[in-house]
């Protein structure tokens, strides 16, 4: 290629350059600014943490996909008129051809990862939205002396939220199932729990409920390598906005948030000495939130 055509290219290129170093020159600045917080341990992680987490990382990838989607069209353009302007002689029609592939190839990439990244972000918020109403009516647990930790860090992934107190220790599973509106009032709302299988309207499923005795099974394995005893954990399912009609008793406890109360029913198997033994371990396990004044926020 033509030494002239570098000239366009490099003009192009050369701010895009320039913002990406302001950018990593910001964060390193903001890095080195960590010890003027007040705070001196980080905050314990609440209700959907992770969530938020990915939700922030989601709507900066819409915002990038977005954006140099409808920029590169105009890149690969911008330059063809460069091209033109510096060497009318390179403008040929192979070079014309390969520019609007790569645009058109370059803005169809992006406008792909544009709707997928706009699907997940739905499906983040929805799942955001129940993790907040089920830790917000766990959190009232607190008043019958219950300790409560959210978004507990667990092998690949996360417990929605665990609950200690004198009748054992809940592993809790949160799934915002969405309804559909068929006109059927309550009905729409129900599902049906025979002790082994949950039955929404239209279909059925068994894979929350063993994704909630998995859970359960791996924090007391946890709990047990840090205690040096066995501690039997409850598998609990909570599908907030849903009525469950329970017909059968199983491993895992399926509920409604607001029927959380009801979790506590049964007789006293943990002192307080072991509740807060528990407690001590969850709660080192999950202070992972630095405060905001030292948080990285690019």
């Amino acid at each position: 290629m033509d030494s002239s055509i570098l000239v366009p290219a490099a003009t192009a290129i050369l701010p895009m350059l320039i913002i990406f170093a302001l950018i990593a020159a910001v964060r390193h600045t903001e890095g080195l600014r960590r010890g003027n917080s007040p705070f001196n341990r980080d905050f314990l992680r609440p209700a959907g943490f992770s969530l938020q987490r990915r939700l922030e990382e989601l709507q900066l990838e819409l915002a990038l996909s977005f954006g140099f989607g409808l920029f590169v069209p105009m890149w690969f353009y911008s330059m063809w008129l460069s091209v033109q302007n510096w060497s009318p002689d390179a403008a040929n029609p192979g070079l014309a051809a390969f520019y609007t592939v790569a645009g058109a190839g370059g803005f169809l990439f992006l406008l792909s990862r544009t709707l997928h990244n706009y699907r997940s972000l739905r499906s983040i918020r929805a799942g955001l939205d129940g993790e907040l109403a089920t830790g917000q009516e766990l959190d009232r647990l607190m008043r019958h002396g219950c300790r409560i930790f959210h978004d507990v860090p667990a092998a690949g992934s996360n417990i929605d939220h665990v609950v200690i107190g004198p009748t054992g220790v809940l592993a809790v599973e949160t799934k915002a199932k969405l309804r559909s509106d068929r006109g059927r009032g309550a009905e729409d709302a129900t599902v049906l729990f025979d002790g082994h299988r949950l039955s929404f309207p239209g279909h059925s499923d068994t894979g929350y409920l063993d994704q909630a005795g998995r859970q359960a099974k791996w924090l007391s394995h946890w709990l047990r390598t840090k205690l040096g005893e066995d501690v039997p954990v409850k598998p609990v399912l909570a599908l907030p906005g849903w009525y469950v009609d329970r017909r059968g008793d199983g491993s895992v406890s399926v509920v409604n948030p607001k029927e959380a109360a009801k979790l506590l029913q049964g007789s006293s198997v943990l002192d307080r000495k072991r509740q807060e033994l528990i407690a001590f371990q969850l709660e080192r396990a999950c202070r992972a939130d630095p405060p905001r004044s030292v948080r990285r926020t690019f």
